[in-house]
């Protein structure tokens, strides 16, 4: 047999339809996705005349070496006039101002409360001021609705906001925005969490949790001052995100409690103009008055770009064909093969840089915490090396539970001796833990039917299945469905793994991945590593909180040592012995290779467009809070 795996995907070098028409066999599960040819598409037909091969080579070598020199001539040109364009972008004169962004997503919300969804982003970066935000690729903090900030100690943070600052009309009567609203609005985080199940994670806000001690000092309206449950090193970069919305009090308690069904309910340079099935406008908001002066991606006027729309189109097919033709102005990540498949679309620009992904394969830590022989063998029996072959086009990286982007993160040849890909030990272990007793009906993992690309799930099964004997059903869920289903409770759990990645606030090694790993991040609500001092442990029996209790404990012992060295270099050594520990123990994550680059389809007239990996952070930084992009006419 030449290949496996699928022949590299069917040799990657199938048409762009081919490629989006894998995701289509899901519903027929892994056995219809893994059948492999022992033959090689490029092999020769002995039959076939000498001479008449000779001659098709001359052909073939004549046309590569017109194909050559067209090339090299369209690409001096094209330099030259990315040049020129560059030049115009910069030149201030150059920006147009006015013009609707046409955004696309798969689905409606699922709710508008900030401090609630996590599942797009969007709204909530137009429609909300933040307190900043920060940027990645330049490694600082913008202020949004603040013009400064100092931390005098560990555990204090101090805000000056700026003067004018007010709500949309429909929020609170449009009236000031002052620093007690941002005290309302982070003071709501813990009961959004026990009351309303919030998807916002606890490594974002719990530094400034008012269930763990924390306290907000506001002297006056344009002054704010958090005195943090516990010291934070990363709490700057936490109040980039999108969730860091600040709401209007009155909003709040109009809609009982939460702005699950509130529109506008804040202060940003948008507000919503209309939603339905069909998906969402934006207007811009009357009210506001932009920044005191430019900095960062923030303008101190208005945003150059008039309106938004955001369609739904459930089709990634279709939100592909909008693209090229004009229709829309982004489609997303995209992986290499529709890089270079875009590269002459006149509608799309493709910007790529340096990755700072992660993908996480969680084990649900109720199932597989008692058993480490398992959880090795499961991590022996995937083939690591072939997954970035196969899965990310040869142009990718082991992945570790610290972001690529961050020094603190293990080099390349540790991780691949710390994770490694040995099918005879995998199969041993699994019969020396009892395996096929454990689990006697193979394993059940959830596929997105709204993901552009779901090779990657394809890929672990079929891993799985070949190297260590286990099969793997997958089961199909819409995008409400699949945050239901990833986040059930400990112990009612269908899945036994779960394919999934994390790009909420990739600005922080904290949480850029480490999130997925600790029972006060992802680990328990997602995980269901429980510790018996987790806030929701109280609503489960003891016997479940038993199974995960120490290996939780030692995890968020671990993670919250970090998250209090400030120094960076005694920080950098907690955070690699804290990936030590994480690769060594196989509970309850294990990292999966990323990709190298990073590529982004975006709209051909879009200029100021924010650079990777700032451009898809959600709303921390990234294109939807960027407000000096503008529109070419």
């Amino acid at each position: 047999m030449a290949e496996g795996y699928w022949g590299k995907y069917w040799r990657r070098r199938v048409s762009r339809r081919r490629v989006l028409a894998g995701g289509a066999a899901v519903g027929a599960g892994a056995a219809a996705l893994v059948a492999v040819g022992c033959g090689d598409d490029d092999d020769d037909d002995d039959a076939e005349p000498a001479a008449a091969t000779q001659a098709a080579q001359a052909t073939e070598a004549a046309a590569e070496a017109t194909e050559a020199a067209a090339a090299a001539e369209e690409a001096e040109a094209t330099e030259a006039a990315a040049a020129a364009e560059a030049e115009a972008t910069e030149a201030p004169s150059a920006i147009q101002r006015g013009g609707t962004f046409r955004h696309q997503k798969s689905s409606q919300n699922t709710s508008l409360d900030p401090s609630v969804t996590v599942t797009d982003p969007t709204w909530t970066a137009l429609t909300y001021s933040h307190l900043l935000g920060y940027s990645l690729v330049e490694e600082e903090a913008w202020g949004d609705a603040a013009t400064g900030w100092e931390q005098p100690d560990a555990t204090t943070l101090v805000f000056s906001l700026e003067d004018g600052l007010k709500f949309n009309p429909e929020a609170a009567g449009g009236r000031d925005m002052t620093s007690e609203d941002v005290a309302f609005s982070y003071s709501r985080f813990p009961t959004s969490l026990s009351e309303l199940g919030s998807e916002v994670n606890q490594l974002q806000w719990g530094w400034m949790g008012v269930d763990r001690g924390a306290s907000f000092d506001t002297p006056d309206a344009t002054t704010l001052t958090i005195n943090l449950a516990f010291p934070w090193a990363s709490a700057i970069p936490s109040l980039g995100s999108s969730a860091m919305a600040i709401v209007a009090r009155e909003a709040v308690e109009a809609g009982g409690g939460h702005l699950k069904d509130t529109p506008n309910a804040g202060g940003g340079a948008y507000m919503f103009d209309n939603i339905d099935d069909t998906g969402n406008t934006y207007k811009r908001n009357p009210n506001y008055r932009g920044h005191s002066s430019d900095r960062g991606r923030f303008t101190a006027e208005m945003p150059y770009i008039d309106r938004w729309e955001d369609a739904i189109v459930t089709d990634p097919s279709a939100r592909e064909a909008r693209l090229l033709a004009g229709d829309s102005d982004v489609l997303g990540g995209i992986d290499k093969i529709q890089a270079e498949l875009f590269a002459n679309e006149g509608n799309v620009q493709v910007i790529e840089g340096p990755a700072n992904d992660h993908a996480i394969m969680e084990l649900d830590g109720f199932k597989w915490a008692q058993h480490p022989l398992l959880r090795e063998a499961l991590s022996l029996s995937i083939d690591w090396e072939a997954y970035i072959d196969v899965v990310l086009d040869g142009e990718g990286i082991r992945g570790a539970p610290v972001g690529p982007a961050f020094s603190q993160v293990l080099p390349q040849d540790e991780i691949r001796e710390l994770q490694q890909f040995d099918p005879a030990r995998a199969k041993a272990l699994w019969a020396q833990g009892g395996g096929d007793e454990v689990f006697p009906d193979g394993f059940v993992t959830v596929i997105a039917t709204f993901g552009a690309s779901t090779r990657h799930i394809e890929f672990i099964a079929q891993s799985i299945e070949e190297n260590l004997g286990v099969p793997t059903r997958l089961e199909p869920a819409d995008l409400a469905n699949y945050v239901a289903l990833a986040t059930a409770p400990a112990g009612q759990k269908i899945w036994h793994y779960f394919i999934a990645g994390e790009n909420s606030l990739s600005t922080i090694p904290d949480y850029n991945a480490l999130t997925h790993y600790v029972p006060n991040g992802y680990g328990a609500i997602f995980g269901g590593v429980y510790t018996f001092d987790h806030p929701l442990s109280a609503a489960y029996p003891e016997e479940i909180i038993e199974v995960t209790n120490e290996i939780g404990t030692e995890l968020q012992a671990r993670y919250d040592l970090q998250g209090a060295t400030v120094d960076p270099e005694e920080r950098k050594q907690v955070l690699q012995d804290l990936q030590r520990y994480i690769f060594t123990n196989f509970c309850c994550v294990l990292p999966l290779p990323v990709p190298s680059v990073q590529y982004y389809a975006m709209g051909a007239r879009l200029r100021n467009v924010p650079g990777v990996p700032d451009i898809a952070n959600n709303a921390s930084m990234g294109y939807r809070r960027a407000q000096n992009m503008w529109i070419e006419a």
